[in-house]
């Protein structure tokens, strides 16, 4: 090769690193898994990469293949085939396992092509066969996988009704902490959650990981992994490669494209809910503000999703239409606050901006879905209720790093009154819960949740916060643990759960309502916390599915 002429092995290695990062997100998104979807994706990676490195050929240095860029080429593709590797460990509850072959092959092929270019390295500057080698593992890795069979929407299925045990009333917390909840309660801010305590069995609830709030909601109401319910982001990004809706995981961050959430998120979802579950076997059910709940359907009381809480106009927010036309006229807005309680949630001391509108219009919001919820729960002797309070979610971003107030070591800026604030919301909340149990937890089962708890963000993001100059923030992006509280008729006293998972959260609400429990549900039932045969058998009943197109 003479001095003056462009080295091949540059645009050629481009296109090689352009295809691997084509074949990973291929492994993640098992809807592009077919031919003309995926060569796109190929092509388009593999062009972005030859088109990137071609530059580099304007080095005089870059002109001839060497033993060194053989070597450093052998470390990147062995680096990324490690990288590959852990995204199939970190996501292997959202990659159904057709699809996670295509994650293995793509390692393998990187720790191949290393091996390849390491030994060439030993020889000499790679030439046109390593590379075209390397190239061919890679084309080839997609074409082990298997795209999952495409399934219909859900629809009940045919099962022999039982008499139902009990009544439920579901009460979810987002944005809560189980630190700080217990905390406040056993300071005797939270007299009511306090009760429960005392009254229930409690404990941890293992979160899902990593952190995706529609991928998680949906998987406590359904009992199922994302591979099988289908939601696996509450993102979605339009890019020349296709339509994307996992993005590989960094450690120590929180997945990305938080600011642009996809309306259609939920319409993915191929798995029952337990409220669906327990409508189509005779029970009267509601559910309002479940997060990622969006389209409703009908059947129910009330449907009331998120989107219906947020201000959405759109009809399949919210059915029966009548019924939301009810639940509309409990909109409170942040002005229409009454005094006293909007001093209570914003002290003294907090600057103005957001520190002082959030606590007002997340208290607005969740007056509105209890008020609603207050005038549409079924009461008839077959009933089930879901109501979940989102407003703590944006009022722990801003303050729920206040809990310690030298935050890694770097004093809190209003930390006094930040932690007033919080800690003001959680007694709002405890009042708020009390005012429904009150009037509709007579005579029902109770169940207090959160998915997830909210703390310190993962290292890295917190150290490009602190980098940054900004605030310390909380978030559920550290995937840690939620916690669950059962309190009412069949529930033990006292009983502290040690092992209790998100998965866990629906079987065990359908079996407390004196229904069976699904075989191809992920989750098990947390017999461990009552106190009596559920059943007349000696074991909880289970059917196959409760899905019409069969199991998943």
């Amino acid at each position: 090769m003479s001095e003056g002429r462009p080295a091949y092995h540059l645009p050629l290695g481009g296109a090689l690193f352009g295809l691997a990062a084509g074949d990973l997100l291929l492994g993640l998104n098992p809807e592009l898994l077919q031919f003309l979807p995926a060569a796109r994706l190929l092509f388009v990676a593999a062009a972005s990469g030859a088109i990137l490195a071609s530059p580099l050929v304007l080095l005089s240095r870059a002109r001839r293949p060497s033993r060194a860029g053989a070597a450093w080429s052998a470390v990147l593709l062995a680096a990324f085939g490690v990288f590959v590797e852990f995204q199939r460990q970190a996501l292997h509850d959202f990659v159904p396992s057709g699809v996670r072959r295509v994650l293995v092959a793509t390692a393998l092929a990187a720790f191949l092509s290393a091996a390849v270019l390491a030994a060439r390295a030993l020889r000499g500057g790679p030439n046109a066969g390593t590379l075209s080698i390397s190239l061919a593992l890679f084309l080839l890795a997609p074409a082990v996988g298997r795209r999952a069979p495409e399934r219909p929407a859900p629809g009940p299925a045919t099962a022999p009704l039982r008499a139902p045990r009990r009544n439920l009333l579901v009460v979810g917390f987002e944005g809560a902490s189980w630190d700080l909840l217990t905390a406040y309660a056993s300071e005797g801010a939270m007299p009511v959650v306090a009760r429960l305590l005392r009254e229930g069995a409690a404990g941890p609830l293992a979160a899902l990981s990593p952190y995706d709030r529609a991928a998680l909601w949906t998987t406590a109401a359904t009992g199922k992994r994302p591979l099988k319910h289908g939601v696996v982001s509450s993102r979605r990004w339009e890019t020349p490669l296709g339509t994307l809706r996992l993005l590989p995981v960094l450690p120590g961050l929180a997945m990305p494209g938080r600011t642009h959430p996809a309306a259609d998120a939920a319409a993915a979802r191929r798995s029952l809910t337990f409220w669906e579950i327990l409508a189509s076997r005779g029970h009267e059910a509601a559910v309002l503000g479940w997060p990622a709940s969006s389209p409703a359907r009908e059947g129910l009381v009330l449907w009331a999703s998120d989107a219906f809480f947020e201000g959405s106009a759109a009809g399949n927010t919210a059915l029966p239409v009548e019924a939301a036309a009810r639940a509309r006229l409990f909109r409170v807005s942040p002005d229409g606050l009454d005094r006293p309680l909007a001093r209570a949630l914003v002290p003294d001391g907090l600057a103005r901006g957001e520190a002082r509108l959030s606590p007002l219009r997340g208290a607005a919001r969740d007056l509105t879905v209890t008020g609603a919820a207050l005038a549409a729960l079924p009461g008839g002797p077959r009933n089930v209720s879901a109501v979940v309070l989102a407003g703590l979610a944006e009022v722990s971003g801003l303050f729920g790093a206040a809990g310690n107030a030298r935050y890694w070591g770097l004093s809190v800026p209003e930390a006094d009154a930040r932690a007033a604030a919080l800690r003001a919301y959680y007694r709002f909340l405890d009042d708020l819960l009390g005012e429904i149990l009150e009037r509709e937890g007579q005579d029902r089962t109770i169940c207090l949740f959160a998915p997830a708890s909210w703390g310190p963000p993962p290292t890295l993001e917190a150290v490009a916060r602190f980098l940054r100059g900004k605030t310390p923030a909380a978030s559920p992006d550290a995937a840690r643990d939620g916690f669950v509280l059962f309190s009412g008729a069949g529930v033990r006293s006292g009983v502290r759960l040690t092992s209790a998972n998100v998965l866990d959260l629906a079987p065990t609400l359908l079996v407390l309502a004196g229904e069976p429990v699904a075989r191809d549900m992920d989750g098990r039932v947390l017999a461990e916390a009552f106190d009596e045969r559920l059943t007349e058998s000696a074991s909880v009943p289970i059917v196959s599915t409760f899905e019409a197109a069969g199991p998943q």
